[in-house]
């Protein structure tokens, strides 16, 4: 389920990239969408788009960002868009989730972190062979990264390093500018407190 939302709302981005960079959130909220609507944007700011989707215990909240500068040893290495998100689901009572999609199929046990500032924190694909997917292994982790990432200064960056299956080393910088506009959208929308 998770993975079928991923994708929804990853379109969403993409569609939405492909329009204005910074759209205020709207005045008066949107009527309720029924059950099984797909993604609603919540905003979106600097290249980091804020959005929700499903009902209940598949209810979602997502912010999803795209690197302004993407490096490969060796380079041209060919992957799909990566991502960086931050996801609440409030029907399972998980915050706070981040998710690095790495475009391709990651390394296991591989070298993998999120570096904000002097903040560095480890990235695993938790096991899982062939995942192109990485996430923090404790919630601790998760709220360190997060909070660096809401207090980052102008124009600060995050860094996502990590290794493909075939070795090819990437490196993934995200302009933190937008982030804490669009994560208190999130936040808002799935009643998550700071």
């Amino acid at each position: 389920m998770k993975t079928a939302l991923w994708l929804s709302v990853l379109g969403l981005f993409l569609a939405v990239e492909a329009g204005a960079q910074t759209q205020p959130r709207p005045a008066a909220p949107a009527p309720a969408a029924p059950a099984n609507a797909g993604p609603r944007q919540l905003g979106n700011y600097d290249g980091w788009l804020a959005a929700e989707a499903g009902s209940g215990a598949t209810r979602v909240c997502y912010v999803i960002g795209r690197p302004v500068k993407v490096e490969s040893k060796p380079a041209g290495a060919r992957r799909a868009d990566p991502t960086l998100s931050v996801a609440h689901y409030p029907g399972v009572n998980k915050s706070n989730e981040i998710t690095w999609f790495a475009g391709y199929p990651l390394r296991d046990g591989g070298a993998m972190e999120i570096e904000i500032g002097r903040v560095k924190v480890p990235l695993s694909n938790l096991d899982q062979p062939g995942s192109d997917r990485a996430w923090t292994r404790e919630d601790a982790a998760n709220r360190t990264a997060i909070d660096a990432m809401r207090a980052a200064a102008p124009r600060a960056t995050a860094i996502v390093r990590g290794v493909s299956a075939r070795g090819t080393e990437t490196t993934d910088t995200y302009n933190l500018t937008g982030f804490a506009r669009a994560l208190a959208d999130i936040d808002r929308a799935c009643n998550v407190r700071r």
